[in-house]
Protein backbone atom coordinates (compact mmCIF):
# COMPACT_ATOMS: atom_id res chain seq x y z
CA UNK A 1 0.00 0.00 0.00
CA UNK A 2 1.24 3.49 -0.81
CA UNK A 3 -0.03 7.05 -0.49
CA UNK A 4 0.05 9.74 -3.18
CA UNK A 5 -0.18 13.28 -1.87
CA UNK A 6 -2.58 15.80 -3.36
CA UNK A 7 -2.37 19.60 -3.52
CA UNK A 8 -3.63 19.88 0.08
CA UNK A 9 -1.56 18.32 2.86
CA UNK A 10 -3.35 15.44 4.56
CA UNK A 11 -5.65 14.53 1.66
CA UNK A 12 -4.14 11.50 -0.07
CA UNK A 13 -4.83 8.97 -2.80
CA UNK A 14 -4.44 5.47 -1.41
CA UNK A 15 -3.19 2.73 -3.69
CA UNK A 16 -3.57 -0.65 -1.96
CA UNK A 17 -1.37 -3.66 -2.59
CA UNK A 18 -2.97 -5.79 -5.30
CA UNK A 19 -2.50 -9.55 -5.03
CA UNK A 20 -2.47 -11.63 -8.20
CA UNK A 21 -2.68 -15.39 -8.45
CA UNK A 22 -2.11 -17.75 -11.36
CA UNK A 23 -5.65 -19.08 -11.29
CA UNK A 24 -7.66 -16.18 -9.96
CA UNK A 25 -8.27 -12.53 -10.70
CA UNK A 26 -6.44 -9.77 -8.88
CA UNK A 27 -7.99 -8.13 -5.83
CA UNK A 28 -7.34 -6.60 -2.44
CA UNK A 29 -8.89 -6.27 0.97
CA UNK A 30 -8.57 -3.54 3.58
CA UNK A 31 -5.75 -4.06 6.07
CA UNK A 32 -5.91 -1.73 9.08
CA UNK A 33 -2.28 -2.27 10.05
CA UNK A 34 -0.98 -1.72 6.51
CA UNK A 35 -3.13 1.40 6.26
CA UNK A 36 -1.64 2.92 9.41
CA UNK A 37 1.88 1.82 8.45
CA UNK A 38 1.51 3.56 5.07
CA UNK A 39 0.57 6.81 6.82
CA UNK A 40 3.48 6.51 9.20
CA UNK A 41 5.90 5.88 6.32
CA UNK A 42 4.57 8.93 4.49
CA UNK A 43 4.95 11.09 7.61
CA UNK A 44 1.22 11.78 7.85
CA UNK A 45 -0.70 11.86 11.11
CA UNK A 46 -3.40 9.23 11.55
CA UNK A 47 -4.54 8.79 15.14
CA UNK A 48 -7.91 7.01 14.89
CA UNK A 49 -8.95 3.53 13.74
CA UNK A 50 -11.64 3.15 11.08
CA UNK A 51 -14.80 2.04 12.89
CA UNK A 52 -17.81 2.39 10.55
CA UNK A 53 -18.61 1.28 6.99
CA UNK A 54 -21.01 3.18 4.71
CA UNK A 55 -22.32 1.84 1.39
CA UNK A 56 -23.88 4.33 -1.06
CA UNK A 57 -25.74 3.69 -4.33
CA UNK A 58 -26.09 6.67 -6.66
CA UNK A 59 -27.67 7.32 -10.06
CA UNK A 60 -25.70 9.10 -12.77
CA UNK A 61 -25.67 12.81 -11.98
CA UNK A 62 -26.70 12.34 -8.34
CA UNK A 63 -24.71 14.56 -5.98
CA UNK A 64 -24.26 14.31 -2.20
CA UNK A 65 -22.54 16.85 0.03
CA UNK A 66 -20.52 18.73 0.97
CA UNK A 67 -20.75 17.17 4.47
CA UNK A 68 -18.58 17.07 7.58
CA UNK A 69 -18.90 16.51 11.31
CA UNK A 70 -17.63 18.71 14.12
CA UNK A 71 -15.58 17.43 17.08
CA UNK A 72 -15.84 15.28 19.09
CA UNK A 73 -17.49 13.31 16.27
CA UNK A 74 -15.29 14.56 13.41
CA UNK A 75 -14.75 11.92 10.74
CA UNK A 76 -11.81 10.93 8.65
CA UNK A 77 -13.15 9.04 5.62
CA UNK A 78 -11.59 6.53 3.25
CA UNK A 79 -13.66 6.64 0.03
CA UNK A 80 -13.65 3.90 -2.62
CA UNK A 81 -15.77 3.29 -5.71
CA UNK A 82 -16.66 -0.39 -6.06
CA UNK A 83 -18.94 0.01 -9.10
CA UNK A 84 -19.18 2.73 -11.72
CA UNK A 85 -17.33 6.03 -11.32
CA UNK A 86 -17.61 9.19 -9.25
CA UNK A 87 -15.99 12.57 -8.73
CA UNK A 88 -15.09 13.09 -5.08
CA UNK A 89 -14.40 16.58 -3.70
CA UNK A 90 -12.61 17.26 -0.40
CA UNK A 91 -12.89 20.81 1.01
CA UNK A 92 -10.67 22.11 3.79
CA UNK A 93 -12.94 23.56 6.51
CA UNK A 94 -10.30 23.80 9.26
CA UNK A 95 -10.67 27.26 10.75
CA UNK A 96 -6.95 27.87 11.36
CA UNK A 97 -5.63 26.10 8.26
CA UNK A 98 -3.58 27.97 5.66
CA UNK A 99 -5.59 26.10 3.00
CA UNK A 100 -9.03 26.70 4.55
CA UNK A 101 -11.59 27.02 1.75
CA UNK A 102 -9.44 25.18 -0.81
CA UNK A 103 -10.56 21.91 -2.36
CA UNK A 104 -9.30 18.80 -4.15
CA UNK A 105 -11.26 16.94 -6.84
CA UNK A 106 -10.43 13.32 -7.66
CA UNK A 107 -12.15 10.92 -10.04
CA UNK A 108 -12.47 7.38 -8.73
CA UNK A 109 -13.73 4.33 -10.57
CA UNK A 110 -14.11 0.65 -9.88
CA UNK A 111 -11.27 -0.34 -12.22
CA UNK A 112 -8.55 1.98 -10.90
CA UNK A 113 -8.11 0.17 -7.55
CA UNK A 114 -7.44 3.32 -5.58
CA UNK A 115 -9.23 5.27 -2.86
CA UNK A 116 -9.23 8.81 -1.49
CA UNK A 117 -8.41 9.58 2.13
CA UNK A 118 -10.27 12.67 3.43
CA UNK A 119 -9.05 13.52 6.95
CA UNK A 120 -10.94 15.10 9.81
CA UNK A 121 -11.47 18.81 9.21
CA UNK A 122 -12.55 18.35 5.59
CA UNK A 123 -16.01 18.36 4.06
CA UNK A 124 -16.54 15.92 1.23
CA UNK A 125 -19.07 15.23 -1.49
CA UNK A 126 -19.71 12.80 -4.35
CA UNK A 127 -21.05 13.10 -7.89
CA UNK A 128 -21.89 9.85 -9.69
CA UNK A 129 -20.57 9.76 -13.27
CA UNK A 130 -22.23 6.48 -14.25
CA UNK A 131 -25.50 4.74 -13.53
CA UNK A 132 -25.54 2.35 -10.59
CA UNK A 133 -22.42 3.85 -9.06
CA UNK A 134 -21.61 2.38 -5.68
CA UNK A 135 -19.28 3.93 -3.11
CA UNK A 136 -17.84 2.23 -0.05
CA UNK A 137 -16.60 4.47 2.77
CA UNK A 138 -14.82 3.70 6.02
CA UNK A 139 -14.88 6.37 8.74
CA UNK A 140 -13.05 7.10 11.98
CA UNK A 141 -16.26 7.96 13.84
CA UNK A 142 -19.86 6.92 13.52
CA UNK A 143 -22.35 9.30 11.96
CA UNK A 144 -23.70 11.85 14.44
CA UNK A 145 -26.57 13.92 13.08
CA UNK A 146 -26.26 16.64 15.76
CA UNK A 147 -22.65 17.38 14.80
CA UNK A 148 -23.17 17.09 11.04
CA UNK A 149 -22.80 20.24 8.93
CA UNK A 150 -23.26 21.08 5.24
CA UNK A 151 -21.60 23.52 2.83
CA UNK A 152 -23.18 24.30 -0.52
CA UNK A 153 -21.64 22.14 -3.22
CA UNK A 154 -21.32 24.97 -5.76
CA UNK A 155 -20.14 27.77 -3.48
CA UNK A 156 -17.87 29.81 -5.82
CA UNK A 157 -15.54 30.71 -2.95
CA UNK A 158 -14.43 27.08 -2.57
CA UNK A 159 -13.38 26.60 -6.17
CA UNK A 160 -14.67 23.03 -6.04
CA UNK A 161 -14.29 21.47 -9.49
CA UNK A 162 -17.18 19.23 -10.52
CA UNK A 163 -17.60 17.58 -13.93
CA UNK A 164 -19.99 19.34 -16.29
CA UNK A 165 -22.95 16.96 -16.57
CA UNK A 166 -26.08 17.83 -18.52
CA UNK A 167 -28.29 16.73 -15.67
CA UNK A 168 -27.53 16.79 -11.95
CA UNK A 169 -29.68 15.51 -9.12
CA UNK A 170 -29.21 17.60 -5.97
CA UNK A 171 -31.39 17.17 -2.89
CA UNK A 172 -33.22 20.20 -1.51
CA UNK A 173 -31.15 19.92 1.68
CA UNK A 174 -27.83 20.03 -0.20
CA UNK A 175 -29.04 22.81 -2.53
CA UNK A 176 -30.00 25.00 0.45
CA UNK A 177 -26.78 24.37 2.41
CA UNK A 178 -25.00 27.50 3.71
CA UNK A 179 -22.02 29.03 1.96
CA UNK A 180 -18.57 28.53 3.42
CA UNK A 181 -18.45 32.05 4.86
CA UNK A 182 -21.69 31.40 6.78
CA UNK A 183 -20.75 27.94 8.04
CA UNK A 184 -19.53 26.72 11.41
CA UNK A 185 -15.95 25.77 10.63
CA UNK A 186 -14.01 22.92 12.11
CA UNK A 187 -11.79 23.58 15.11
CA UNK A 188 -9.45 20.62 15.09
CA UNK A 189 -9.02 20.03 18.77
CA UNK A 190 -10.78 19.51 22.07
CA UNK A 191 -9.60 21.79 24.83
CA UNK A 192 -8.02 20.14 27.83
CA UNK A 193 -6.44 17.33 25.82
CA UNK A 194 -2.94 16.26 24.79
CA UNK A 195 -1.58 13.82 22.26
CA UNK A 196 1.74 12.37 21.14
CA UNK A 197 2.75 12.69 17.49
CA UNK A 198 5.50 10.56 15.95
CA UNK A 199 7.67 12.64 13.61
CA UNK A 200 9.02 11.00 10.48
CA UNK A 201 12.82 10.81 10.42
CA UNK A 202 14.59 11.19 7.08
CA UNK A 203 18.17 10.05 7.32
CA UNK A 204 21.14 8.07 6.08
CA UNK A 205 24.77 7.62 7.07
CA UNK A 206 25.20 11.40 7.13
CA UNK A 207 22.63 11.94 9.88
CA UNK A 208 18.92 12.59 10.37
CA UNK A 209 16.41 15.28 9.41
CA UNK A 210 12.87 15.97 10.63
CA UNK A 211 10.57 18.38 8.78
CA UNK A 212 7.77 20.19 10.62
CA UNK A 213 4.90 21.40 8.46
CA UNK A 214 1.41 22.72 9.32
CA UNK A 215 -1.30 20.44 8.00
CA UNK A 216 1.17 17.54 7.75
CA UNK A 217 2.43 16.85 11.28
CA UNK A 218 1.54 20.11 13.05
CA UNK A 219 -2.20 20.31 13.84
CA UNK A 220 -2.45 24.11 13.74
CA UNK A 221 -1.10 27.14 11.91
CA UNK A 222 2.18 28.35 13.47
CA UNK A 223 2.31 31.95 14.72
CA UNK A 224 5.25 31.74 17.12
CA UNK A 225 8.31 29.52 17.72
CA UNK A 226 10.64 29.56 20.70
CA UNK A 227 13.04 27.22 22.47
CA UNK A 228 14.18 26.75 26.06
CA UNK A 229 17.78 25.81 26.87
CA UNK A 230 20.38 26.18 29.60
CA UNK A 231 17.87 25.53 32.39
CA UNK A 232 19.36 24.18 35.62
CA UNK A 233 18.15 20.71 36.75
CA UNK A 234 16.55 22.00 39.96
CA UNK A 235 14.62 24.79 38.24
CA UNK A 236 10.92 24.44 37.41
CA UNK A 237 9.28 26.29 34.55
CA UNK A 238 5.79 26.77 33.18
CA UNK A 239 3.25 26.84 36.01
CA UNK A 240 0.50 28.19 33.79
CA UNK A 241 -2.29 27.31 31.37
CA UNK A 242 -3.56 29.00 28.21
CA UNK A 243 -7.17 29.90 27.57
CA UNK A 244 -6.90 29.63 23.77
CA UNK A 245 -3.35 28.82 22.73
CA UNK A 246 -2.24 25.42 21.44
CA UNK A 247 1.36 24.26 21.58
CA UNK A 248 3.52 21.45 20.26
CA UNK A 249 6.70 20.66 22.22
CA UNK A 250 9.68 18.66 20.96
CA UNK A 251 12.78 17.98 23.03
CA UNK A 252 15.34 18.21 20.21
CA UNK A 253 18.19 17.53 22.63
CA UNK A 254 18.40 16.05 26.12
CA UNK A 255 15.30 15.54 28.21
CA UNK A 256 12.86 17.09 30.66
CA UNK A 257 9.79 16.08 32.63
CA UNK A 258 6.48 17.77 31.93
CA UNK A 259 3.51 17.66 34.29
CA UNK A 260 0.19 17.90 32.47
CA UNK A 261 -3.01 18.70 34.38
CA UNK A 262 -6.48 19.02 32.81
CA UNK A 263 -8.12 19.98 36.11
CA UNK A 264 -9.07 16.38 36.89
CA UNK A 265 -6.05 14.20 36.16
CA UNK A 266 -2.41 15.07 36.75
CA UNK A 267 0.13 13.15 34.63
CA UNK A 268 3.91 13.10 34.23
CA UNK A 269 5.33 12.89 30.71
CA UNK A 270 8.97 12.51 29.76
CA UNK A 271 10.14 14.42 26.69
CA UNK A 272 13.40 12.82 25.60
CA UNK A 273 13.17 12.16 21.85
CA UNK A 274 13.67 14.43 18.86
CA UNK A 275 11.16 12.42 16.82
CA UNK A 276 8.28 12.53 19.29
CA UNK A 277 6.17 15.67 19.77
CA UNK A 278 3.66 16.44 22.51
CA UNK A 279 0.63 18.48 21.42
CA UNK A 280 -0.84 20.48 24.32
CA UNK A 281 -4.29 21.96 23.77
CA UNK A 282 -5.69 24.98 25.53
CA UNK A 283 -6.91 24.77 29.15
CA UNK A 284 -4.07 22.47 30.22
CA UNK A 285 -1.94 23.36 33.23
CA UNK A 286 1.70 22.54 32.54
CA UNK A 287 4.90 22.45 34.59
CA UNK A 288 8.41 21.52 33.43
CA UNK A 289 11.06 19.95 35.69
CA UNK A 290 14.27 17.89 35.69
CA UNK A 291 15.93 19.53 32.71
CA UNK A 292 19.08 17.71 31.60
CA UNK A 293 22.16 19.87 31.08
CA UNK A 294 21.88 19.49 27.29
CA UNK A 295 18.10 19.99 27.08
CA UNK A 296 16.78 22.09 24.21
CA UNK A 297 12.98 22.21 24.25
CA UNK A 298 11.45 23.52 21.02
CA UNK A 299 7.89 24.90 21.29
CA UNK A 300 5.57 25.77 18.37
CA UNK A 301 2.56 27.95 19.22
CA UNK A 302 -0.74 28.61 17.45
CA UNK A 303 -0.77 32.34 18.26
CA UNK A 304 1.41 35.29 19.21
CA UNK A 305 2.30 36.11 22.80
CA UNK A 306 -0.68 37.52 24.67
CA UNK A 307 -0.49 37.86 28.44
CA UNK A 308 -4.29 37.91 28.74
CA UNK A 309 -4.34 34.34 27.42
CA UNK A 310 -2.31 33.06 30.40
CA UNK A 311 -3.75 31.62 33.61
CA UNK A 312 -0.89 31.73 36.12
CA UNK A 313 -2.80 30.85 39.29
CA UNK A 314 -3.69 27.17 39.69
CA UNK A 315 -6.84 27.80 41.77
CA UNK A 316 -8.09 30.20 39.11
CA UNK A 317 -7.37 27.57 36.45
CA UNK A 318 -9.47 24.99 38.32
CA UNK A 319 -12.29 27.50 38.66
CA UNK A 320 -12.28 28.27 34.92
CA UNK A 321 -12.22 24.57 34.06
CA UNK A 322 -15.24 23.96 36.28
CA UNK A 323 -17.05 27.04 35.00
CA UNK A 324 -16.63 25.75 31.48
CA UNK A 325 -18.43 22.51 32.36
CA UNK A 326 -21.53 24.24 33.61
Amino acid sequence: MRLLRTSIAGVAIVEPAVHKGSNRSSGYSFDQRAFHDAFKTAGLSLQQPLVQDIHLRLKKGELRGLRYQLPPHAQGTLISVIQGAACVVALDVRRDSSTCGESVSVELNANAERSLWVPEGFAHGYLALEDETQLFCKTTHERNVESERLIRWNDPETGAKWPDLSQMIVSSEDAAAPLLRDSELYSGYLQGTTEWIDLKVIGDQRGSLIALEPGLNIPFAIKRVYYIYGTLPDVGRGYHAHRRLEQMAVCVSGSCKMIIDDGITRREMRLNSANKALVIRNMIWREMHEFSSDCVLLVLASDYYDESDYIRDYDKFIKEVNDGKE
